[in-house]
């Protein structure tokens, strides 16, 4: 018999973190004085990103930032160091249109744009590790939500490319693109890194980071070999005093990276690399709340409290393997990406408001708990190929083609328990089961032409045709199901997306350019039962389609001291893929149409040498354009979780000590607007939808470098400002009390030593 009471407690670990804390100077440069013990002496050098000096592979070929006809923000990994951002939720206030919903690490849906339901089919975004995609193209599989969170130990930089990126990206590419750029081996020098963070966060937990590099040219200039790896804990902050739990969101994050670089030929290069990551977080970030009108208001009990009746453990377990060819015939250029990932994800999540006190009018008993867990295993493998022309021909021109394949079978079994002394109820069977076994197989031919009529004037477009088949097969039943079923389906569907981007340089550092991009999500079939098809619900979804106009303009200014990225963009949406209604019946179904409207501006001010002003504003307004009457949608009413208005702004200065010693300070603020939360499936009519009112936070970071080491002091969200990023609703209706929202990182005070070689 199973004792939901013996998953393993949380402990508050604050006296642990504070000694780690006091004892991390003096470790830390032991551990860096012995490793590189060979360092040399350097003069320091400011980290401040420099967007003019940005090199980037948005349109996979690499050019500067500001040459780039399209909206794309790139952060460098030193300054993700320099300002501690190592998850997701690190990046909104950086990147003009991003934003999150999240209720822990692991479990996130990324929106770019405002193009969104709320609760995703699949995913609106896609992301990729270099050029190759991760993650699921299909909600079997969870798509929609397991996006990767991959910590920033050995990446070059992070790209965010803002809508659609169907002709270079293909599926799931609606709002953009998420791209992890890793760094590549060095086949000349030998370098290391070695960092070592502490933490501690108010009204929860410590934390910790280290992290190591090494690079080792084997064979000068043919053979080199870059390794990585990394162990974080991230502090917890919410509390289950149900079950006696303390800072049950807290996360272990640890994994690397080993990555090959081989030239055996003065025109051949050969990188293969295999990443790994293991997460597990010990429960969501959801804090118990009222709403106050119809917003999310007081705690329901008290302040980072949650009531729950079983521990909601999350792992998820990344593995990516990968092999890039890149060949000069001299007319060309031939590129080979070969991948195979899996992703394997186990979770259990606390049903008993939902269905607690059903089972136990069912069963006649009292202090009914249930939970329902979730076993995923996903296998995945993608090949592409493209052949491309040298860049600064008249005519550059590209065609390739791409294939993937994923398996991916998920069990969700279910456990009925007393939530009293939390043992299982001694039933004859499960309350609940199934098994989802899902196959996607995708083809797809793309090309592009870029045409430059003048030195200043040039005109690209593209166009992709993809085609995909689905296999779906659903095994379910239980005590509450009245016995087993077998639904199949298949589906199969194709799409072809198209980009036009006329540019004109109006001199060497200003552009402007136009882009009419767009982009598709696959349907796929749904788990259907022959009383159910009779009843009107589809067999499978359909694709749907978005179509952005964007009109931009990219400067460097003032003797290269400003640079500006400024865009508007239109967005049609039509088909709308989302969890609705049909006769009473919940599925998989698309819905009308939305549009999305508004602009994004960064800006990036060097006044004086070594002070780097930064600062973004994002207005979107995206909206339902048909009634959607199986979720109560409106034409008028706002996509949920998107804010009208998001700001962020920085300050870093970096300035001389003496010698080799220099100094650095900095502060961000970042700004989100008030947000509505999803549309709910049967919802009644008179139902509004709560709303999440806005917040402000506040960093503060200072250091020193000395030859080649770093000492950082940071504080995140320094006025412990109490903001949230979601709301649901944990009753089986979906829209009536309670209420959970997930709380955003409360004031955290870190330290960081690092030193390179």
């Amino acid at each position: 018999m199973r004792n939901i009471g013996n998953i393993p407690r949380g402990v508050r670990q604050s006296s642990a973190g504070k000694v780690a804390l006091r004892l991390l100077g003096g470790v830390a440069v032991s551990a860096i004085t012995s490793t590189l013990a060979l360092a040399q002496t350097s003069t320091p050098v400011a980290i401040a990103t420099q967007t003019n000096d940005v090199v980037v592979t948005a349109q996979k070929r690499s050019e500067r930032l500001l040459s780039v006809p399209a909206p794309v923000t790139a952060i460098t990994a030193a300054d993700l160091f320099r300002t501690q951002a190592i998850r997701l939720d690190d990046l909104t206030a950086k990147i003009p249109g991003l934003t999150l919903i999240a209720d822990r690490e692991g479990e996130t849906q990324i929106i770019i744009r405002g193009i969104t339901t709320g609760t995703p089919v699949n995913s609106t975004v896609s992301t990729y590790i270099d050029d190759v995609p991760f993650g699921s193209s299909t909600n079997a599989a969870l798509g929609g939500w397991l996006s990767p969170d991959l910590d920033p130990s050995d990446l070059q930089r992070i790209e965010v490319l803002r809508g659609p990126q169907g002709t270079l990206y293909g599926a799931s590419s609606l709002g953009g693109l998420v791209k992890y750029v890793t760094a590549a081996p060095d086949l000349k020098n030998y370098a290391g890194r070695i960092e070592l963070d502490g933490s501690t966060i108010d009204h929860g937990g410590s934390g910790y980071g280290v992290r190591l590099m090494a690079n080792i040219p084997v064979i000068a200039d043919t053979l080199a070999v870059r390794v990585s790896g990394y162990d974080r804990r991230d502090p917890g902050y919410i509390d289950n005093p149900n079950l006696g739990l303390s800072d049950v969101n807290r996360s272990l994050v640890n994994g690397g990276r080993v990555s090959a670089l081989w030239t055996p030929l003065p025109r051949l290069s050969v990188n293969v690399s295999a990443v790994i990551q293991d997460l597990k977080n010990y429960g969501s970030s959801d804090e118990d709340v009222t709403l106050s009108g119809n917003s999310v208001g007081a705690p329901s009990t008290s302040e980072f409290k949650q009531i729950r009746y079983v521990a909601e453990p999350l792992d998820v377990r990344y593995r990516l393997y990968s092999a890039t060819l890149n060949y000069d015939l001299q007319w060309a250029n031939l590129v080979s990406v070969t991948s195979y990932s899996t992703e394997h994800e186990v979770a259990i999540t606390d049903q008993t408001a939902q269905l607690g006190a059903a089972l136990a009018g069912a069963f006649g008993l009292s202090n009914v708990g249930f939970d329902v867990g979730s076993n995923l295993l996903l296998h995945k493998a993608t090949q592409e190929i493209r052949l491309e022309s040298a860049p600064g021909s008249k005519l550059e021109w590209r065609v390739g083609g791409f294939f993937t394949h994923e398996h991916s079978d998920r069990d969700e079994p279910s456990t009925a328990f007393f939530t009293t002394t939390h043992t299982v109820i001694p039933l004859p069977g499960q309350v609940f089961f199934a098994n989802l076994n899902s196959r996607y197989t995708e083809y797809a031919g793309f090309a592009d032409l870029t045409y430059h009529f003048t030195p200043q004037f040039d005109v690209a477009g593209g166009i992709r045709y993809s085609k995909n088949n689905q296999h779906f097969v659903d095994i379910s039943g239980g005590l509450a199901a009245g016995g087993t079923s077998t639904i199949a389906h298949t589906s199969s569907d194709d799409s072809t997306t198209f980009l036009i981007t006329p540019r004109y340089k109006l001199d060497a550092n200003n552009m402007i350019y136009a882009r009419i991009a767009s982009g598709y999500r696959p349907g796929g079939p749904n788990a259907t039962t022959l009383s159910q098809i009779a009843a009107g619900v589809p067999t499978a979804y359909q694709p749907d389609t978005l179509t952005d106009y964007d009109l931009g303009y990219k400067a460097n200014l003032l003797d290269h001291r400003l640079t500006l990225d400024l865009s508007a963009f239109h967005i049609d949406w039509h088909d709308i893929q989302i969890t609705t209604i049909f006769n009473g019946i919940s599925s998989s179904g698309n819905g009308g149409t939305a549009r999305s409207d508004g602009f994004e501006g960064s800006a990036v001010y060097t006044p004086i040498h070594g002070l780097t002003l930064a600062g973004n504003l994002t207005y979107t307004d995206a909206r339902l354009t048909e009634n959607a009457p199986g979720v109560n949608g409106k034409s008028g009413d706002r996509l949920p979780n998107v804010a009208k208005w998001a700001a962020g702004f920085s300050a870093d200065y970096d300035f001389p000590i003496n010698g080799d010693t220099a100094g650095f300070v900095g502060a961000s603020a970042h700004y989100l607007g008030d947000r509505v939360a999803r549309f709910v499936s049967g919802s009644p009519a008179t139902f509004v939808r709560p709303s999440l009112p806005s917040y402000t936070t506040v960093d503060l970071r200072a250091g020193i470098t000395f030859k080649r080491f770093t000492f950082e002091l940071y504080a995140k969200n320094v006025g412990d400002e109490r903001g949230f990023n979601n709301v649901t609703s944990n009753a089986n209706s979906g829209y009536q009390a309670p209420f959970s929202a997930s709380l955003i990182t409360p004031r955290t005070i870190g330290i960081s030593v690092s030193a390179k070689y």
